[in-house]
């Protein structure tokens, strides 16, 4: 599986919920993941811009069905979930395209 870093912003709603009735959200985050069959490494929470912060281990279908759960919890008022690579990774990707470099030719050429 790739790894990812999500971000959700929390509406007005979500904080009046975890006031009302203070909960680790953590746990209910790692139970939905699990659930989905995404891994969760880490969590936080950024209280100075409202979001939920997250690395997991997954793959598109199963971000697709996340972002659904989420968004239509109406506690967020959206989302990202941004692809991640290692550093030996991108230096793989940067030998390999160098490599290719010329190689495509548009149509107008």
């Amino acid at each position: 599986m790739t790894k990812y870093l999500v971000r959700a912003s929390y509406n007005g709603s979500g904080f009046k919920g975890m006031i009302s009735n203070p909960s680790d959200r953590g746990e209910a985050i790692k139970g939905m993941t699990a659930a989905l069959g995404i891994t969760t490494e880490c969590i936080y929470f950024s209280p100075s811009t409202g979001e939920a912060i997250m690395i997991i281990d997954s793959d598109a279908d199963k971000n697709a069905r996340l972002m659904m759960v989420v968004m239509s919890s109406d506690t967020f008022t959206g989302g990202s979930i941004i692809d991640l690579i290692d550093t030996d990774s991108m230096l793989s990707a940067m030998q390999e395209s160098g490599s290719l470099l010329g190689t495509y030719k548009s149509v107008a050429d």
